[in-house]
């Protein structure tokens, strides 16, 4: 009996990881085409999240604090580059990207400098960015050395305070040549994540998505100044794979038959323990129980 309970215990553990995702590969350009941990460093907690807002772990993952058996990827100040999963991003939340220069050899940072943030994407319209891929830029002002480079899931899924929020982080390790004299304000990670932020504990299913501010410093472009970081933006800036809320806009009466209420898209969460979303999933999918706290649209 005592064994049975044990496998029991055990096959839900593997269950509830397997519902996770790994940044694990960076590229120059559009394509995630490089073998996995070539450039990001290797965590070692397999899929789990950072739920521990005080810990080292929130900047480059369990087991990221050293690169030194990572390789450093040369780009140009300007150029674009990829980060890719090895499954798609299918916990709803913010996808964030934060850049941090190294002192010295970003082989031997551990990220306990400045970071600052580049690009987020939000909501919009009541949906997220939930992709297997996220591209961006180096910025062009910033100067030349070698940087981490940070990109950021929060899974919202399960709401604070019944839920705790769920951190996916994934860090890079770049030279960046050419550039300019920019000079970001930067926000120490941990410290600038808490559990005041409206953002971490938004309620995703009954609150107004178009208001959500992600949690954070406002995202710094070039030319916005050395103390004055641009707005943060929402804005996708690739084609997603969408998740709506589970209170979307009533449509528009036609005298078509009546469409249902909500349908999670494929990869989203349909049920659990505290949750209080959408329990239907869209047409060609069907919801599968992963454990008591996680269903999932498949």
């Amino acid at each position: 009996m005592k064994t049975f309970a044990t496998l029991a215990a055990l096959s839900l553990a593997v269950s509830d990881v397997s519902a996770h995702y790994i940044f694990q590969t960076f590229d120059a350009g559009s394509a995630a085409k490089s073998p996995a941990f070539k450039y990001v460093r290797q965590n070692t907690n397999y899929n789990s999240p950072v739920t521990d807002l005080s810990s080292n772990d929130l900047r480059c993952n369990v087991g990221g604090a050293s690169g030194a058996a990572t390789e450093v990827l040369e780009l140009k100040a300007g150029d674009s580059f990829t980060f890719g999963t090895d499954t798609p991003v299918y916990h709803q939340g913010p996808i964030s990207i934060y850049l941090s220069k190294a002192p010295g050899s970003v082989k031997d940072y551990d990220g306990s400098g400045g970071w600052f943030k580049v690009k987020d994407w939000g909501p919009s319209g009541g949906q997220w960015t939930m992709q297997s891929t996220y591209s961006f830029n180096i910025p062009s002002c910033v100067p030349a050395g070698e940087y981490l480079v940070r990109i950021q899931s929060l899974g919202i899924h399960n709401p604070w305070p019944a839920g705790i929020p769920q951190f996916y982080v994934g860090c890079a390790q770049v030279k960046v040549t050419g550039g300019g004299s920019a000079n970001p304000p930067t926000v120490k990670i941990p410290g600038v994540f808490k559990e005041s932020d409206s953002g971490y504990t938004a309620n995703i299913y009954n609150a107004n998505l178009n208001s959500y501010v992600v949690p954070g410093p406002s995202v710094w472009t070039c030319g916005a100044g050395d103390n004055t970081p641009a707005p943060s933006t929402g804005d996708p800036a690739t084609p997603t794979t969408l998740v709506t809320s589970s209170k979307p806009a009533e449509p528009t009466p036609t005298p078509t038959p009546e469409v249902p209420s909500c349908g999670t898209a494929k990869y989203g969460q349909c049920g659990g323990i505290s949750f209080s979303g959408c329990t239907s999933c869209a047409s060609g999918s069907t919801c599968n129980k992963i454990n008591d706290y996680y269903s999932q649209c498949v």
